[in-house]
């Protein structure tokens, strides 16, 4: 019997959290849902200007490395391992998507706003990874947004800057990035 107090004890906890929650944010910056359309350009990046392992020395290849890392620790990890390397992927990425004059004001405000949203759930993480927050004042909805679509968006802002560029643009390795 004492099975069954448990099993609908942790159901009646499970059904206290509002999963639909997750999706505010990334239904107010407009791109929930987004199916990625420029997959083969991204393979392509991926195939031809990453390498199998460290930094990349051209910039769209580099800049989808960091878009994969970002998207890999939030949904294999939860954020967990988040450190000054991924703070510093979405500052990176920020910067150079928003300065490259190929995106409209809409492109470039859903840029800031979904680098920002990654960079706040992992900071967030980071600090319940550290313990300043307890397990019971958690809110796991904010550790890592696990979906797609807003790395698929991200990748194919990186596609398009790669149809404007296709040449490799020199990126110059950091001492610093050991992710």
């Amino acid at each position: 019997m004492k099975s069954t107090e448990k099993s609908e004890d942790f159901k009646s906890n499970d059904d206290k959290i509002d999963w639909s929650k997750q999706y505010e944010v990334v239904e107010k910056i407009g791109v929930r849902g987004y199916l990625q359309i420029h997959l083969e350009e991204c393979k392509y990046i991926w195939r031809n200007m990453v390498p199998k392992s460290g930094q990349a020395n051209n910039l769209q290849g580099e800049m989808l490395r960091m878009v994969v890392k970002l998207s890999n620790e939030a949904i294999n990890n939860g954020n967990i391992n988040w450190d000054d390397n991924f703070e510093w992927f979405c500052d990176f990425l920020k910067e150079n998507l928003v300065s490259c004059g190929l995106f409209d004001e809409t492109k470039i405000m859903k840029i800031k706003m979904i680098l920002d949203y990654i960079k706040d759930n992992g900071n967030y993480a980071r600090k319940y990874a550290n313990g300043e927050i307890s397990d019971n004042q958690v809110d796991i909805l904010k550790l890592a947004y696990t979906d797609d679509d807003i790395y698929d968006y991200l990748s194919d802002a990186i596609a398009e800057y790669y149809l404007a560029h296709k040449a490799p643009i020199s990126y110059e390795i950091k001492d610093f990035i050991y992710r």
